[in-house]
């Protein structure tokens, strides 16, 4: 029995995947927050709502800088989402030390977030499925 194995080349490498998904967080992060603060500012969404739409912003941030991360690499999903979700929390403890001084208010609330979005991605993944890998049989007799 003859298979077809031919690989697309498609894939993108570790650390590259990793920055993709690094630049997806960062960017909806931004977005999300100039969203934030575009309801503040029409007064569609009071002040107190400020805190809510951070938390809901890193966790929407951090699913899609994984999701993007495992799509790129294709390979690894766990590793590869739990390493996305920690250099997307490292980027923000760096953020912090630079605008705020060092000021770690609510970090570890910060970091439960995170790690929500991280761990969503891997948990979509454990649907049932059509049952494998369909081969392609080629050059076989009969």
């Amino acid at each position: 029995m003859v298979t077809k194995n031919k690989a697309t080349g498609r894939a993108s490498s570790l650390p590259g995947g990793l920055a993709w998904g690094a630049a997806v967080s960062l960017g909806l992060t931004l977005m999300g927050s100039a969203l934030v603060a575009f309801l503040v500012d029409r007064g569609t969404m009071g002040v107190d709502g400020i805190g809510y739409g951070a938390m809901v912003i890193l966790v929407i941030s951090s699913l899609g800088g994984a999701w993007v991360a495992w799509k790129k690499i294709k390979r690894l999903r766990l590793q590869v989402c739990l390493i996305s979700g920690g250099i997307y929390y490292f980027m923000l403890l760096g953020m912090t030390i630079l605008f705020f001084g060092g000021q770690f208010c609510g970090m570890g609330v910060t970091a439960l977030m995170v790690a929500c979005g991280s761990i969503l991605p891997i948990l979509g993944g454990f649907s049932k499925g059509r049952g494998g890998k369909h081969r392609y049989l080629r050059g076989v007799s009969r």
